[in-house]
């Protein structure tokens, strides 16, 4: 026992005769409990461990990770639990070294790595250390983790291993447990260990067969994971996006129209309010439907973006053009990700609820364009199926023909139109009362 830990070993074992009594005499008196999976020896495996003094369990059902499974079974309870070959290529009073950082660092599991220790010449064939380098390159391309080994030597907290779910039987087994803790973010550690010729012939590197069963078990065992988060993501990934576009707000440059009234600073907050109760509705919406919010905006960084407006959402640059030319962007966007309904709004309208949008996205279950007409000859809200370029194109911006002429485009194109309840914009000085009323009803 170690600052309190019960410390467990397994050592998945096969015909080891000649090594096994040197592993079990190097292993250190704080250990509590040692288990020699023997995984069908037909020499004299067994009797040297009985003779030294260890447990012993057979698991005549052949595979390393198999082995590995049944000595865990028979452990007694344990804290931390430390996994070693039984050929004395890995050194058994390096075994602190691998505990230590779960003891003192929090640290959930420990590889010791013979790519960073000391490893005698020939104990790691070529073919191994160009399986170990592309099996760590995988992992570190899919899932951010950087390891420089899967070396059998490693220590795990007990609650940790368990709650991977070990699965493989065979050569993957090493590799599985690595790929499920990057895959959870688990903290990792690698230390150096030295690493010696076996004793004894490889099961693995000693034959064709082997070296190959192995490697291509390893790369199916990471791929298969790799796929597998691809496969998650999309179905968890949000079919339906709604889009704010929005201008940050800088004194002196939004909402000009105002500043001869509210002055630059008072324009400004104006545009910092009605971007916030924009966004209020659209995140009570997202409580409602699996969508991706984002914010589009224009006249900042996003880090200012952040700042303002918080984390919780996404932001996209809106890009360059009028204002055609930015929705058609945003629309594009969107669509290319893998939505199958977008809503896109501006933020100038302080009666848009969450009702409305949610209403929106109802209706493109059975229509090809959603338009919110704005009293001024705008449009306040903008829902599609599918990317119509052509909705954008040719259009007035600015003037109140904008919402005719897109549903007159949209007529051209023989698109299925569902028409929302017109709402009132704040774009001149007499439609600040708006604002007043809308703040006094949402308290």
């Amino acid at each position: 026992m170690l600052e309190r830990q019960r410390i467990g070993v397994v050592i998945p074992a096969l015909n080891e005769e000649a090594a096994i009594g040197r592993v079990l005499a190097d292993v250190p008196p704080w250990v509590d409990d040692v288990v020699v999976a023997d995984n069908g020896s037909v020499d004299g495996t067994a009797s040297v461990v009985a003779a030294a003094g260890a447990r012993v369990v057979a698991e005549p059902r052949r595979g390393y990770g198999q082995a590995c499974l049944t000595g865990l079974a028979a452990l007694s309870k344990c804290d931390i639990i430390v996994f070693l070959d039984a050929d004395y290529s890995d050194d058994p009073r390096e075994m602190g070294k691998l505990v230590q950082p779960i003891l003192s660092e929090h640290v959930d599991l420990v590889i010791g790595s013979r790519v960073l220790g000391r490893c005698e010449p020939g104990a790691l064939t070529s073919p191994q250390r160009f399986g170990n380098w592309l099996a760590c390159r995988l992992i570190r391309w899919f899932w951010g983790v950087a390891f420089t080994d899967l070396g059998p030597f490693r220590a795990i907290r007990a609650p940790v291993l368990a709650s991977l779910g070990m699965a493989d039987r065979t050569y993957g087994w090493t590799v599985e447990m690595q790929v499920k803790a990057a895959r959870r973010r688990l903290a990792a550690r690698e230390v150096p260990v030295q690493y010696r010729r076996r004793i004894g012939q490889s099961k693995i590197s000693g034959t064709v067969r082997g070296v190959v069963g192995a490697g291509a078990k390893i790369l199916a065992t990471i791929l298969q994971a790799a796929m597998d988060d691809h496969v998650a993501r999309r179905r968890s990934r949000p079919k339906e996006a709604l889009i704010v576009l929005t201008r940050y707000p800088r004194p002196g440059r939004v909402k000009t129209r105002m500043i001869p009234v509210l002055g630059p600073d008072g324009a400004a907050a104006l545009r910092d309010r009605l971007t916030a109760r924009s966004l209020d509705a659209a995140r009570r919406v997202r409580e409602r439907r699996n969508l991706h919010l984002e914010v589009c905006y224009t006249g900042g960084e996003e880090p200012e973006l952040r700042r303002w407006l918080g984390d919780d959402v996404a932001f996209a640059c809106q890009g360059d053009g009028d204002l055609g030319a930015r929705l058609e962007g945003s629309s594009a966007n969107a669509f290319a990700a893998g939505r199958r309904a977008v809503v896109l709004i501006g933020t100038d309208c302080p009666e848009l609820s969450a009702d409305a949008l949610d209403r929106a996205f109802e209706a493109l279950r059975a229509t090809d364009l959603v338009i919110g007409p704005a009293e001024d000859g705008g449009y306040y809200l903008l829902g599609l199926r599918r990317h119509v370029p052509e909705l954008f194109r040719g259009i007035a911006w600015g003037h109140d023909e904008v919402f005719e002429q897109t549903v007159d485009a949209a007529i051209r194109m023989r698109l299925s139109i569902t028409t929302l309840e017109a709402l009132r914009d704040v774009d001149r000085p007499t439609d600040l009362p708006l604002v007043r009323l809308t703040s006094t009803e949402t308290g």
